[in-house]
């Protein structure tokens, strides 16, 4: 049985941060909800991103590849391209 899968799980939430920061951005009544319900709303992006990760790590924790990248190259892929 697999254990927690860490590539993966930080793959998902790369993605869900670049998402949460482009619609904060563009909807500012999201960005005020996150502000309200976590008192600044990079609070409350990294307790929906950290909760992703956590998520997303053991429901994946059984896969080793996603579209033909392993999980591990997976994840740095979508490491790198949160940053730009």
């Amino acid at each position: 049985m697999a254990k927690f899968n860490f590539y993966l799980g930080a793959a998902a939430s790369a993605w869900l941060l670049a998402i949460l920061i482009v619609a904060a951005e563009l909807i500012s009544q999201f960005k005020t909800f996150l502000a309200n319900a976590f008192t600044h709303h990079w609070i409350g992006k990294a307790v929906i991103v950290y909760s992703a990760f956590v998520v997303f790590g053991f429901l994946l924790q059984n896969k080793k590849s996603i579209l033909n990248f392993s999980d591990e190259k997976a994840a740095w892929y979508s490491m790198l391209g949160s940053l730009r």
